[in-house]
């Protein structure tokens, strides 16, 4: 069996992050507050320099957080079995349920665009926070194709200087591209549309796995089909 993965994360809350990271912001702090010129150009400068250190932070599994993950399982010949997407704010259990499957599918290849450098770290780093014992132990080493198969890193052959966007690599192999952009998940989610976070998380599995199959040579089946019986699993 072989495996299509993607996540969709979401950005801790400022507090904490701080927390996590052992800092005070500065404006929480009367006493830090600048008395002369050369203070506030100190001043101003810590907290762009945290600015910046929260803003990489969203990428992190260390402080941020899966609201939804998709999968879309094939047969070894690629031939579609099921497409489900899990999402909710319990972590946790969404963590657990996922890994329970994957221990059923046991798969021989895990297809991604930048799994090796977000998608599986991220898991790896929110089980082991949650102490939910992934079901598989996945090699993330690099330079090679298996038992990952990752979309970025092989079309750039692992030069970050060459890595491209899934929509762009999807428009360059000309097939079906993504429905929305990943910085529009915080928002939906704060609107309560986890159902429609999940929708668009397999849209991408599919775009991944389009991609994959032109990269591989080998025949594309239409989205209708490998998403024709999609479970969307909500995890309150």
């Amino acid at each position: 069996m072989k495996v299509v993965l993607d996540i969709e994360t979401i950005q801790a809350p400022r507090e904490k992050w701080a927390q996590v990271l052992g800092i005070e912001r500065a404006l929480r702090e009367e006493e830090a507050l600048p008395r002369d010129l050369f203070e506030l150009s100190d001043y101003q400068d810590r907290l762009k320099r945290e600015d910046e250190l929260y803003e990489r932070s969203a990428f992190d599994g260390t402080f941020s957080q899966i609201v939804c993950i998709g999968l879309l399982i094939f047969s070894d010949a690629m031939v579609p079995q099921e497409a489900i997407g899990w999402y909710g704010p319990n972590e946790p259990e969404l963590l657990r349920q996922f890994w329970a499957r994957l221990g059923e599918v046991r798969p021989s290849l895990f297809i991604t665009h930048n799994g090796l450098g977000f998608d599986l770290p991220f898991l790896k780093k929110r089980s082991i926070i949650h102490q939910v014992k992934p079901s598989l132990d996945i090699s993330l080493a690099r330079y090679r194709t298996e038992p990952v198969f990752d979309t970025m890193a092989v079309w750039s052959n692992w030069e970050s200087r060459w890595w491209i966007k899934l929509d762009v690599l999807a428009r360059a192999l000309q097939v079906e591209t993504k429905s929305g952009s990943g910085k529009d998940v915080a928002q939906m989610w704060e609107a309560g549309q986890g159902k429609d976070i999940a929708e668009y998380c397999l849209q991408d599995t599919y775009v991944t796995y389009a991609c994959y199959q032109r990269m591989t040579f080998q025949p594309l089946r239409p989205r209708e089909e490998v998403l024709a019986h999609v479970q969307l699993i909500e995890v309150p």
